[in-house]
């Protein structure tokens, strides 16, 4: 199967990572998953080809926004789309992420997988 984009999923919480994993993998995306921002370090730093991250702020070991900085931080990853993933609709984390360069966030109780592909599909076709 030829996938369109590739996708990673930073989330903590087993069952929204693999809800998550499940409803891309059904739209054609290739899916990498981490279940701690060091984990997603190490999958971005192998990783050759993502098109897009879809980032938990809250997250064991190495926080969202910590992660975030990394990417904007390091010339390869510097691009690439990152939006973050919230349950908290809290402003000033939510300000300080678009400070750092995120491009979007999803309160996730508030959208669901349908509505973030559509956001996702959009920002890809600018890439």
């Amino acid at each position: 199967m030829e996938y369109k984009y590739t996708l990673l999923i930073v989330e903590d919480e087993s069952s929204q990572r693999l809800l998550y994993k499940e409803y891309f993998e059904m739209e054609n995306f290739n899916v990498l998953v981490a279940a701690d921002g060091q984990e997603a370090l190490d999958i971005l730093e192998k990783e050759n080809h993502l098109d897009i991250v879809l980032l938990d702020l809250m997250l064991p070991k190495i926080d969202g926004i910590k992660v975030l900085e990394k990417i904007r931080d390091n010339p390869k990853t510097k691009k690439l789309p990152v939006y973050m993933m919230t349950v908290l609709g809290r402003d000033q984390v939510i300000k300080k992420a678009y400070d750092l360069g995120a491009d979007g966030y999803f309160v996730k109780d508030t959208m669901t997988p349908e509505q973030m592909r559509d956001e996702i599909l959009e920002a890809l076709k600018s890439v």
